[in-house]
C-alpha cells in the first residue's frame, strides 16, 4: 500500500510530471533503470523500460 500511495503523489505532482516528460524525450528506450542519480534522489523513484 504504501508504494501505491507514493506512486498516487508523484502522478499528481505537476513538477515531477514535467521533469519525466523532459527525461524521456533525451533518453533512448532500453536504458534500464532510468533516471540520473540527481532525479533519483529528488524524488526517490526509480523506473524501468517495459518491453
Amino acid at each position: 500500500m504504501p508504494a501505491e500511495f507514493a506512486a498516487e503523489y508523484l502522478i499528481r505532482n505537476d513538477d515531477f510530471v514535467a521533469e519525466c516528460g523532459q527525461l524521456s524525450s533525451h533518453l533512448p528506450g532500453s536504458v534500464e533503470p532510468v533516471g540520473p542519480p540527481d532525479f533519483i534522489a529528488r524524488w526517490g523513484a526509480r523506473f524501468h523500460s517495459h518491453r
